[in-house]
């Protein structure tokens, strides 16, 4: 009985030891061990236990096959031999022909090793040595991440690093090469003395990042190469310096932080460059862009979004990322709370403009902008009541002060008839309250009083009927809608007295999103007064299998003609223009949307047309858009009637070869190319190689039409 325990208890410490030694690891487990073998035997006289025939040992997620193990109680030495392979958790296998290790497991030899980690990489070497529990000495060792060859697996990888030593810190989690040589199709391309990365088992760790290059006729040739350094456990930075022959040197840099109660995300360059109006030479230029968002509890949040740049030019030029132009660069402090079913909001809003021939000193500051909004819980009949506020404040430096309070109280009652007739009745009163200072009188305003200042209210009543008769009916497997709709809105004509300024409500768009509002302006400075009708039709198609086909028509009727609007919005008339839009996808791989505004007279003439067609998948796709907008009043810019088309095409045309071309164009007598844009891209569990080239045509001050060729190489696991 003494000596079956005996035993018992060797074979379990053999294998602990051995499948923790094994595994690399610094200590054991207490998980048990699960052994499977042809034969298990012990040695009593000699200390010997040993486990012969389809070996199999696992214990907390590791395995471990081979055709002998063995453990030496007199020599303090494990052995295992003959196809030795150890399953970690994680999903990374090791593979070798003869495995020993001594010193209470911390010290080893191990021969004719290959491994595959869990990102895919792999690897192998002649020899390697285990030293005091910690580090892993490789000898004659190669590493890719490349997948072999099926047909040759002798055949060398696309690329793979070949070391005379290859060392792995695992308290450090550091992979170190000493006399590495880079190949390529096995052809030594590159020597280093030393390199290292970090090991599997690090997330992230500081280091430099894939570099890049291009070439332009402003920047000259341009070399970009960051580098991510790790703060914390939740703060990180990048910093991207770039030098160029032309414009010198410019950083660019971010910083991340992720706390318990939100993050924040910061990114800024600068530089010393040319600017289109500097007479003295160069001169700093450089933008700041910063996201915050916190919880202060589950109910309220708070944040801020800035962003600013030294000039008007300078973030289209040095192609800041995530830019697009705008006419103004918009920052904002907020805070706002939810709860249950009630809202409120404060915010501050600078902006800097990007136009030419504006003065800075004419841009508004919106402080404070103050929401609320509550809806009450519905009555026995369904019927609702809502109040929303508003009070806004805004400052000039030159120009017109304003200060604005608006309220709105209203009830919705639906109505669900017994013939499926859908009805919705809406009554509301708005009440706005306007402080002016330095009033503009080109504007049209009346000043009241000597110092420019002025004070004006007004009440406005309305009421609404809501009318939707929904048909549906089962077609095969397409289900069938035709719903009419009509709006019957009756409000006083006027509500937009001279006296009050227009801040938030300068430019309209009518289209079908906005056919059936009670008010269409965007914002609350002006009113859309006048009884109206609002009619349209909705008929839609809907497949089992995801395809559907959706068209929404329309147009409003007023009682009279009204001048409230900018000439060429549609809507002065009594009949506006009609609007529309069809949308159409058969499939989870085509979608049209055809949106359109047509004049109210016997020509239909075309007032606003977008087409957007998009064919294929994620990889392979073919998008197609063409825009048509007539000159209208509702922005002064002096362009006149525009019509362009755009397209972006995407080929994947190999498993690891893709590409991408993009090309803008404005139509008519005095069109052009605005942008081509062409793509080269080849991707594996190697590396990702894109090699670009982009010519664009815009004119803005310091910006020219330029041609920029740029390359971009990542190499897997070094990223």
């Amino acid at each position: 009985m003494s000596r079956g325990r005996n035993r018992f208890l060797s074979l379990s410490v053999c294998f602990w030891l051995a499948t923790s030694a094994l595994a690399f690891a610094q200590t054991g487990t207490d998980a048990p061990v699960l052994v499977t073998a042809d034969s298990l035997t012990y040695d009593q006289e000699f200390g010997v236990v040993k486990a012969a025939g389809g070996v199999e040992l696992a214990q907390g997620g590791r395995t471990l096959l081979a055709d002998l193990v063995s453990y030496s109680e007199r020599d303090d030495k494990v052995v295992a031999s003959g196809n030795v392979t150890l399953m970690e958790q994680d999903g990374s296998v090791l593979f070798a022909d003869y495995m020993e290790l001594t010193s209470g497991m911390r010290n080893g030899f191990i021969r004719d090793i290959s491994f595959l980690l869990s990102d895919y990489s792999r690897g192998a070497a002649a020899y390697g040595e285990r030293r005091d529990g910690n580090t892993t000495v490789m000898h004659k060792a190669v590493y890719t991440t490349c997948e072999l060859c099926p047909d040759d697996r002798t055949r060398p990888p696309l690329w793979q690093i070949r070391s005379d030593r290859v060392i792995h810190d695992q308290q450090a989690q550091e992979i170190m090469y000493r006399d590495a040589w880079f190949e390529m199709f096995g052809i030594p391309i590159l020597y280093t003395p030393y390199f290292s990365h970090p090991d599997p088992t690090v997330n992230r760790r500081s280091g430099f990042l894939p570099p890049s290059y291009l070439s332009s006729a402003y920047f000259g040739q341009a070399f970009r190469v960051p580098y991510y350094y790790v703060v914390d456990d939740n703060t990180d930075v990048t910093l991207m310096p770039q030098y160029s022959t032309d414009q010198g040197g410019m950083m660019y840099g971010e910083l991340r932080q992720r706390r318990a109660t939100g993050e924040y995300w910061v990114d800024a360059s600068i530089t010393q460059a040319d600017k289109y109006d500097n007479k003295s030479g160069d001169e700093f230029r450089g933008h700041i862009r910063a996201n915050m968002a916190f919880r202060y509890n589950d109910d309220v949040t708070w944040g801020a979004n800035i962003f600013r740049a030294s000039d008007d030019t300078y973030l289209n030029l040095y192609n800041i990322p995530e830019y697009s132009a705008v006419n103004a660069l918009t920052s904002r402090v907020y805070a706002q709370a939810i709860n249950n079913r009630h809202f409120a909001a404060i915010n501050a809003f600078s902006f800097q403009n990007l136009r030419a021939g504006v003065r800075s000193d004419t841009v508004p500051i919106a402080a404070p902008i103050f929401d609320y909004s509550a809806i009450m819980e519905p009555g026995d009949y369904g019927g609702r009541w809502a109040f929303d506020a508003n009070m806004a404040s805004i400052y000039r430096q030159a120009g017109t002060d304003m200060r604005r309070l608006s309220t709105t109280v209203s009830w919705t009652q639906p109505y669900y008839a017994s013939t499926g007739e859908i009805f919705t009745a809406t009554a509301l009163l708005r009440a706005d309250g306007y402080w002016v200072n330095d009033v503009d009188e080109s504007l049209g305003m009346i000043p009241s009083g000597n110092d420019g200042s002025n004070f004006a209210g007004r009440a406005i009543p309305l009421v609404a009927l809501d009318w939707r008769y929904p048909f549906v009916r089962d077609e095969g497997k397409v289900r069938q809608l035709i719903e009419p709709i009509v709006s019957a809105v009756i409000t006083p004509h006027g509500g937009n007295p001279d006296d009050i300024p227009n801040e938030d409500s300068l430019t309209l768009e009518f289209d079908e999103t906005n056919l059936f509002n009670y008010n269409r302006f965007p914002g609350y400075d002006r009113w859309d007064g006048g009884p109206k009708l609002n009619y349209g039709l909705r008929a839609a198609a809907y497949g089992q299998s995801g395809g559907y086909s959706e068209l929404l028509l329309g147009q409003s009727l007023r009682t009279r003609e009204t001048h409230i609007y900018a000439e060429g919005a549609g809507l002065n008339d009594r009949l506006s223009d009609y609007v529309g839009r069809l949308t159409i996808s058969p499939g989870r791989y085509i979608t049209l949307v055809d949106r359109i505004r047509l004049a109210q007279n016997k020509n239909l003439d075309v007032q606003r047309h977008e087409l957007t067609t998009t064919l294929g998948t994620n990889t392979t796709y073919l998008s197609l858009t063409y825009a048509n907008v007539a000159d209208t009043d509702l922005v002064d810019d002096g362009i006149g009637d525009q019509e362009a088309v755009s397209g972006a095409l995407r080929l994947q045309l190999t498993k690891y070869w893709g590409t991408e071309f993009r090309h803008t164009r404005e139509l008519g007598s005095e069109g052009g190319s605005l942008l081509n844009f062409g793509a080269l891209r080849y991707t594996d569990e190697c590396f990702d190689i894109v090699l670009f080239a982009q010519r664009t045509f815009t004119v803005n001050r310091d910006i020219q039409p330029d041609t920029t060729i740029g390359f971009r190489f990542r190499i897997a696991t070094f990223n």
